[in-house]
């Protein structure tokens, strides 16, 4: 019996040692992801983590996913770099299953690097770094060393930082600039929870605010409008990869800055998620859309109203509808409250063509009152004879139509910014010529989250078509080179309320390789 008592003692006690050796081990990445991320510069827009072992390399070393995302030229600087440093057998010993961090920065002379960031297990000697021959400099008050690439003809520049930490990058600016950081108490990115970290193939987080600026460094002028209001939002996402062989699949939460002012997309964290509707009537010719949802409509256009108060825009709203009321006799805000319902989406054709859609209780209801303030040029078409009368009823992402035409269509109001545009929608609307009805995009929609309150969406192949005309050439020809962007069906960015901030999925799918239509098939 005594002899049963300390068995039973030692299977506990080893269980205890295992459960605690587990959870040591579980939580290992969260303050070390924590310590480097902390490193990069605030510049950075986006951050890739990934860990140094061979089984990611495996997997992007056979798929088309990595290679299309950030071009073969960038593929082949990777490769370059793994094998130089990471694999060279003087180095595999601090830098083996390291996680290594991809940070994206936007640059003033309109283009943008990449630096990598990795952390080591230890210094490394003198010896390992004489038998790596590489070429010491001086670089932002440290010695640091470059690094030739042959093959690319280009020069890698590499140096130590404090906690042995190395950055790197093809631009000795970039580095520098990491050399020079400051780590401050503030955190630019949010960070995934200790277990979902240790449970990933990869890690993405994003700052809108940075990444807003490489958008904007992509188009030939103005601001980027392929995700708007986004790039203005006074948050950060960590998001975690989740792998398929034919698409990548990201999920995680976006964070807010709690000191930030209010954006207008600070209205939807605020709601419950819904499921979206109006891409079912998306026509065959969507390059890009964003979509917004709302599960009480009341509530809603409090916090509209709330958002009016803190940008300024109240008194220029009051005073529009008032002299609409005292023009027509038509309270127009108040009828179109009463018959707006959950959703509506803003959509660019491959044409540039610009449609929002809004959908109503009742169609039929609302179609006198806007007869009534508007110049009918058809029976059924027409055009507001007052500017801003979008922004001012559902926010600053209808800014674009200033005076905008309309029609209404069942429980539709479509609006657009000339008569070609509501008659090549009218076209597609009784034609049933949509998106949805594509193979490739309902497979692509069984992917995605079936509920959220915004919902940025492009397809790739339509966005081409409108990016030829959009982007600055150096761009273009990024997105149009193979393999590249053209290899892929389409992408969405989704938001869904949760405990007033923003549960985030990302999906990217391939095409499939038979996929040559426009309309998904």
């Amino acid at each position: 019996m005594k002899r049963l008592i300390i068995i039973t003692i030692l299977l506990v006690a080893a269980t205890v040692v295992v459960t605690v050796k587990y959870f040591d081990n579980l939580n290992l990445a969260g303050p070390r992801t924590a310590q480097v991320i902390n490193t990069i510069p605030s510049s950075a827009a986006l951050v890739f983590e990934f860990n140094n072992d061979a089984s990611f390399y495996d997997i992007y070393n056979n798929s088309q996913l990595f290679t299309s995302i950030i071009g073969q030229q960038k593929m082949n600087e990777l490769h370059s770099i793994r094998s130089l440093i990471l694999e060279n057998v003087s180095t595999q010993a601090v830098f083996n299953a390291q996680d290594i961090f991809f940070s994206i920065h936007p640059q003033a002379n309109d283009t943008l690097e990449y630096l990598v960031t990795i952390p080591a297990t230890g210094a490394l000697q003198p010896e390992a770094l004489a038998r790596l021959k590489l070429q010491s400099i001086k670089i932002a008050g440290k010695t640091g060393y470059i690094i030739r690439t042959d093959s690319l003809q280009k020069n890698f520049y590499i140096a130590p930082k404090d906690g042995n930490i190395w950055a790197g990058s093809f631009s000795k600016p970039l580095l520098e600039e990491s050399l020079n950081y400051k780590t401050s108490d503030k955190d630019n990115f949010a960070l995934l929870s200790d277990q979902q970290h240790s449970n990933t193939l990869g890690n993405l987080y994003i700052n809108y605010q940075q990444s807003g600026k490489l958008l904007n460094q992509f188009y030939k002028k103005g601001q980027a409008d392929i995700f708007k209001g986004l790039q203005m939002l006074p948050a950060t996402t960590a998001l975690s990869l989740n792998y398929k062989s034919d698409a990548l699949i990201f999920n995680g939460f976006t964070t807010f800055k709690q000191t930030a002012a209010m954006s207008y997309l600070d209205l939807f964290r605020q709601m419950a998620p819904v499921e979206l509707s109006l891409q079912e009537i998306f026509p065959i010719t969507t390059a890009y859309s964003s979509s917004y949802g709302f599960n009480d409509v009341a509530r809603f256009k409090t916090l509209l109203a709330k958002w009016e108060q803190k940008t300024g825009l109240e008194k220029d709203r009051s005073a529009l509808f008032k002299k609409i009321k005292s023009e027509t006799g038509v309270q127009f805000d108040t009828e179109f409250n009463k018959l707006l319902d959950n959703e509506f989406a803003i959509i660019t054709t491959r044409f540039e063509e610009k449609l929002a859609i809004i959908k109503l209780k009742n169609g039929a209801g609302l179609k006198p009152f806007c007869y009534n303030i508007s110049n009918m040029i058809t029976d059924d078409c027409g055009q507001f004879n007052y500017n801003q009368i979008p922004l001012f009823l559902l926010g600053d992402v209808m800014s674009l139509f200033r005076k905008p035409y309309f029609i209404i269509l069942d429980n539709y109001l479509v609006l657009a910014n000339s008569q070609r545009e509501i008659n090549n929608y009218k076209q597609n609307y009784f034609n049933n010529q949509y998106l949805s009805k594509g193979t490739e995009f309902i497979e692509f929609n069984n992917l995605v989250a079936e509920r959220c309150n915004i919902n940025y969406f492009i397809h790739f192949k339509n966005a081409g078509n409108a990016f030829k005309r959009l982007l600055k050439p150096y761009y273009n020809e990024v997105y149009q080179q193979e393999p590249g962007f053209k290899n892929y069906y389409a992408a969405a960015y989704q938001l869904s309320g949760s405990e007033n901030q923003f549960y985030t999925n990302l999906c990217i799918k391939l095409l499939k390789p038979d996929s040559t239509t426009t309309n998904g098939n």
